[in-house]
């Protein structure tokens, strides 16, 4: 059975005097941490997929926690600091909120390293505020043993999870901010240029929005505006644009399939592209066009799938093109883009202090 199959069936397993333990020292995230039952047996409910791996290795816990939580409470999972995989598997197990048979005292999740900031970063606490979350939320700093503990399975990740369980998108549209109304321009850019290098990128990017801005479209930079901000423009648009990227995910939140959507390819594997327009299939009922003119590629892996960090090139007169085909733009001829950028990855290796190097491209760019 597939994730994807395993997922349409989501469970919740109740355990009594369940341990649940973090990491305890560097690098021991998959080797230590985990939750188990009263026996000490893994609970393989909570174990965390991401793409094809698992992130909790499925041993048994060998010592009892000294300490004990008393009541009843809910697993979250790990949380995530990146904000693509806090929107993927942070949240991925709130659906059972609105499955309890009885309320809980608080939802627990694992850090992904020991001595991590007990406190939430700012989109965190926004995100769980925009989900109108009123159970308090615990970072699991050392090893428990809780009294009740309900274990949900994944909801929604990345990869084979994508498309999200039924419950897990009705979650969402029942409670991330239905109240925001729509607002905005009907031709929305969403930007990556006010992005660290270190997030990676796609060169070329300044020539695409100065086409796009020439086009009528709004460029819009998420990371400058709060959560109810950014939905209200999403909900607003008829046509959005972006490179992939963790922005499309919260799009998908609250995306209509009264919109058009087209996802730019910036890792030549395609697979962070192709997950993101599965998600919109599901979440938002439409067909995204996905655009793939990546025509040179760095990165600081060499294996054939590409890490979040590379940096691409993008054909601009072809990216023109595809959505003068889709009927996103008016059929002009794009400028491409210009400049040495084999000088320019040599400016951000030395910026990231990154050993960037070209790598072949995994997927053939589209012709057009």
């Amino acid at each position: 059975m597939s994730a994807y199959d395993q997922m349409l069936n989501v469970t919740q397993t109740h355990l009594t005097e369940a341990r649940i333990v973090p990491p305890l020292r560097e690098g021991a995230f998959r080797h230590m941490a985990g939750v188990f039952d009263k026996t000490g047996a893994f609970c393989a409910a909570a174990n965390i997929k991401r793409g094809e791996d698992y992130l909790l290795g499925t041993k048994n816990l060998r010592e009892t926690p000294d300490k004990r939580l008393p009541g009843r409470h809910l697993y979250g999972g790990q949380m995530n600091h990146h904000f693509g995989h806090f929107l993927c598997e942070t949240l991925s197990r709130l659906w059972a909120l609105d499955h309890l048979d009885a309320a809980v005292d608080s939802i627990l999740f694992l850090s992904r390293r020991p001595n991590a900031p007990q406190e939430l970063q700012a989109f965190q606490t926004a995100m769980f505020d925009a989900l109108n979350l009123s159970v308090p939320i615990r970072i699991v700093s050392e090893p428990l043993i809780v009294d009740e503990l309900i274990v949900p399975t994944q909801g929604f990740g990345i990869d084979e999870l994508g498309e999200g369980a039924p419950e897990f998108r009705d979650y969402i549209h029942r409670n991330f901010l239905p109240e925001v109304a729509p607002e905005g321009p009907e031709n929305l850019y969403i930007s990556r240029q006010g992005l660290s290098l270190r997030a990676g990128a796609a060169l070329g990017e300044d020539a695409l929005s100065e086409n796009l801005r020439n086009a009528g479209y709004e460029e819009f930079f998420p990371e400058k505006h709060d959560i109810a901000t950014q939905v209200a423009r999403y909900k607003a648009a008829k046509n959005i644009v972006s490179i992939e990227g963790s922005a499309l995910h919260l799009y998908g939140f609250v995306g209509h399939k009264a919109q058009s959507a087209a996802v730019i390819v910036r890792r030549s594997d395609m697979l962070a592209a192709n997950m993101i327009a599965a998600q919109l299939r599901s979440f938002c009922e439409i067909t995204p066009q996905v655009l793939n003119a990546v025509t040179r590629e760095w990165d600081i892996t060499e294996g054939p799938v590409r890490s979040s960090k590379s940096i691409s090139l993008l054909d601009i007169p072809q990216l023109g093109r595809a959505l003068a085909q889709a009927g996103m733009v008016e059929d002009r001829p794009w400028p491409a883009a210009k400049g040495n950028f084999d000088r320019r990855i040599e400016r951000i290796t030395g910026k990231t202090n990154r050993d960037y190097r070209e790598v072949p491209l995994q997927t053939a760019p589209a012709h057009g």
